[in-house]
């Protein structure tokens, strides 16, 4: 079996390509096959486990940085419609009236 060469320091972030997906990883170290191809040894999470496989030098990137936000596309149809004039034309519904005061009377101790 070929030997694996290691990082001295810390483990170099990395994504593999997980069934189309790239998920996140640390390179642990890598050996080159006798075809000579290269394999790298990553750790991952998957499910809550921490597991580490051999891949394909070819499945393994890395990371990428996020894509910088864009503004969304202005809109095509309004969210809400502006009132037609024969509805900014109409009266308005009267208010109902006011309960009536009540007076404050002073309070009267009785002794």
């Amino acid at each position: 079996m070929p030997e694996m060469t290691t990082f001295a320091g810390e483990p170099l972030a990395v994504e593999f390509d997980l069934n189309g997906s790239w998920c996140p990883a640390v390179l642990l170290g890598w050996r080159h096959e006798p075809d000579g191809t290269a394999r790298v040894r990553i750790q991952f999470v998957i499910g809550g486990l921490r597991r580490a496989s051999w891949l394909p030098l070819t499945d393994v990137r890395l990371p990428q940085p996020a894509p910088a936000w864009t503004p969304p596309a202005p809109r095509t149809e309004p969210d809400m419609l502006l009132p037609t004039p024969e509805q900014v034309r109409r009266t308005p519904t009267p208010l109902p009236p006011l309960p009536p005061l009540r007076s404050v009377q002073p309070v009267h101790s009785r002794s």
